[in-house]
C-alpha cells in the first residue's frame, strides 16, 4: 500500500503550480503597458518517478510504480523569438541611419530652399537683369551702374548667409554627435552594472532561467543601442550579455568590461572621427552614428582625408563655396582682373584669401567706382600704356562721339557660357544657371532617396515590432483565457484535495467499524 499522505503532497504541488500560473498571468496583465516587458510563462513538467523496485507499490501479485505524482516546474521563462529580435535590431539601425540623414538633409534644404524662386537663382537673375539694364544705358550712367553694384552685393550677402547657416547646421550636428557618443558610453556603463546584478541573481535560478525583469531592462538598452549601429548580441551561461558593434566588442558580460566610443575634437580636425577605446576604427554598416558621420564628412568629389563621397553637409557647403569662387573668377577675368587686380569685381573679405561663400564681397574698387565695369582696356598711343576708359565710337562724318557699353555686354555673355567647370574633378560643366539647377536637383534627389529608404525601413520595422509583440507582448484576450483555465485547474485540484481528505477520514475513523 502506497504512503497515505503521498496524494496530499501531489495535490499540494498541483495547487502551488496552479497558483503560480495564476500569479504569472496576473503579472503579465499588470505589465501589459510596461515598456520592454516580455510575457512570461511557467514551464511545467510531469513528475518523473523511477521504476526502481524499492520505489514501487508492493502487492501480493505485482509491484506497481508510484506513478502519478503530479506536476512540477522548471522555472518561469520569457517568451521571446531570438530571430525576430535579431532582424528587428538590424532593421532599426537602417531606419535610424536613414532618418538621421533625412533630417540633416532637410535642414540643408531649409537653408537652400526656393533656389529658383527667391534663393540663389533669383538673386543671380537680379544681378543679370541689372547688368542688362546697364548695358542699354551709357556706360557713364552712375545711377544704373550703382544698381549693378547693389544687386551684386545682395548676391554676395545671400552666399554669406548660406555659408553661415550651413555652418550652424554643421555645428549643431557635430555637437549632437558628441552628445550621442557620451550617451552611448553612459548606457554601456549602466549595462555593465546590470550585467553584475544579473550574474549575482542567476546563482539562485535553475539552468536556463534567470531574473526576467533584469533581462527586460537589458533588452531595452540593447534595443536602443541597436539604433546607433549594427550590433551582435550574445547571452552567456551566467546570464550576462555581451554586445559587439561594427564587429568590435563594446560590452563583455563575463569579464564585466566596456569598450567606450571615442570622438576626436571636431573643431580641431574639421571632420567627425570616431574610434573605439581599444584603438580600433569604427566601421559601421548602419545606424544613427553612421548617419551622423556620413552627413558631416560627406563631401562628394571634394572629399579629402577622413571625408567620404556622400552628399552631406560638407558637400553642399563646398558646392556653395564653389559657386561663389567660380562666379567671382569668371567675372573678375572677364573684367580684366587677371591683368589688373583693381579690375576685380569680387574679392574676399581679407586680401589674398581664397574666395568662399562665407567671405565673398564686392571689391573696393567697384564700390568706389560703380561705372568701372563700363570701361574697357585700351592702349594710349601717347603714353604707350594701357588704361581703362569708356569705349568711344566717333562718327567719321559728324565727328560725334558715342559711348558704347561693350564691356558690360561681354560680362552679360558669361551667363550663357556653357563650358564653365565647377569643382575639382569637374563636378559639373555648364552655365551658371545650369549649375544652380544641378545643385538643387542633387539635393532633392538625395533627400528623395534617403526618404524612400527611411519609409521602407519604417514599414519593415513596424512589421517586425508587430511580429515581436504577437510573440512577446501580453494580450488581454489570451491572458484572460489562460486565467480562466488556471482558475478551473486550481478549483479542480482543490476538489481533489477535499476528496483525498474524505478518503483519509474514512481510513482513520471508519476502517474496521461495521456498518460505517
Amino acid at each position: 500500500m502506497r504512503p497515505t499522505f503521498l496524494g496530499f503532497e501531489t495535490q499540494k504541488r498541483t495547487l502551488q503550480m496552479a497558483q503560480k500560473c495564476i500569479d504569472i498571468v496576473g503579472n503579465n496583465i499588470s505589465n501589459i503597458n510596461t515598456p520592454g516587458y516580455t510575457r512570461q510563462r511557467v514551464d511545467l513538467y510531469s513528475m518523473y518517478i523511477s521504476g526502481f523496485p524499492n520505489l514501487g507499490w508492493n502487492s501480493p501479485s505485482q509491484t506497481l510504480s508510484i506513478a502519478g505524482q503530479g506536476v512540477n516546474s522548471y522555472g518561469v521563462s520569457q517568451i521571446r523569438d531570438i530571430y525576430i529580435d535579431k532582424r528587428y535590431r538590424a532593421n532599426v539601425a537602417t531606419e535610424s541611419e536613414a532618418e538621421k540623414m533625412t533630417q540633416i538633409l532637410s535642414d540643408i534644404e531649409d537653408i537652400l530652399d526656393d533656389f529658383e524662386e527667391d534663393g540663389l537663382q533669383f538673386f543671380t537673375q537680379q544681378f543679370f537683369n541689372a547688368l542688362q539694364s546697364y548695358s542699354m544705358e551709357k556706360p557713364d550712367s552712375t545711377e544704373i551702374a550703382t544698381l549693378c553694384v547693389n544687386n551684386a552685393t545682395n548676391l554676395c550677402k545671400l552666399l554669406n548667409t548660406y555659408s553661415n547657416e550651413i555652418k550652424q547646421v554643421e555645428d549643431t550636428y557635430s555637437r549632437e554627435l558628441r552628445d550621442t557618443v557620451q550617451h552611448i558610453n553612459e548606457m554601456l556603463e549602466e549595462m555593465r552594472k546590470l550585467n553584475d546584478k544579473i550574474e549575482k541573481e542567476k546563482l539562485h535560478y535553475n539552468e536556463g532561467y534567470g531574473p526576467n525583469e533584469l533581462y527586460d531592462e537589458m533588452n531595452l538598452y540593447i534595443d536602443e543601442l541597436a539604433t546607433y549601429g549594427n550590433i551582435e548580441v550574445t547571452q552567456h551561461a551566467n546570464g550576462t550579455f555581451s554586445v559587439s558593434m561594427g564587429g568590435v566588442e563594446i560590452l563583455n558580460g563575463p569579464k564585466g568590461k566596456t569598450n567606450h566610443i571615442m570622438m576626436k575634437d571636431y573643431e580641431t580636425n574639421g571632420t567627425a572621427i570616431l574610434f573605439f577605446e581599444s584603438g580600433e576604427d569604427i566601421n559601421l554598416e548602419s545606424g544613427a552614428l553612421k548617419g551622423y558621420v556620413d552627413m558631416l564628412n560627406g563631401n562628394g568629389v571634394y572629399a579629402t582625408g577622413n571625408q567620404n563621397g556622400y552628399y552631406g553637409i560638407a558637400y553642399f557647403k563646398s558646392a556653395v563655396d564653389e559657386f561663389a569662387r567660380t562666379v567671382a573668377s569668371i567675372f573678375n577675368t572677364a573684367n580684366g582682373g587677371d591683368e589688373d587686380s583693381s579690375r576685380n569685381m569680387f574679392s574676399a573679405d581679407k586680401p589674398g584669401a581664397l574666395i568662399t561663400a562665407g567671405n565673398i564681397r564686392v571689391s573696393d574698387s567697384w564700390l568706389r567706382d560703380p561705372t568701372m565695369i563700363g570701361k574697357t582696356r585700351r592702349h594710349n598711343t601717347e603714353t604707350g600704356l594701357y588704361e581703362y576708359g569708356f569705349d568711344e565710337v566717333i562718327n567719321e562724318l559728324t565727328g560725334e562721339v558715342t559711348l558704347q557699353n561693350s564691356n558690360v555686354l561681354y560680362l552679360i555673355s558669361q551667363f550663357d557660357n556653357h563650358d564653365i567647370k565647377f569643382g575639382n574633378a569637374h563636378d559639373f560643366t555648364g552655365s551658371v544657371y545650369e549649375y544652380i539647377s544641378f545643385i538643387s536637383n542633387r539635393l532633392a534627389e538625395t533627400i528623395s532617396y534617403e526618404t524612400s529608404r527611411y519609409e521602407t525601413a519604417v514599414i519593415t520595422v513596424d512589421a517586425l515590432l508587430d511580429a515581436r509583440d504577437s510573440v512577446s507582448a501580453p494580450d488581454f484576450d489570451e491572458e484572460g483565457v489562460d486565467m480562466m483555465n488556471y482558475q478551473k485547474w486550481f478549483s479542480a485540484s482543490s476538489r481533489l484535495t477535499t476528496t483525498l481528505d474524505d478518503m483519509l477520514d474514512k481510513l482513520i475513523n471508519g476502517t474496521g467499524r461495521v456498518g460505517l
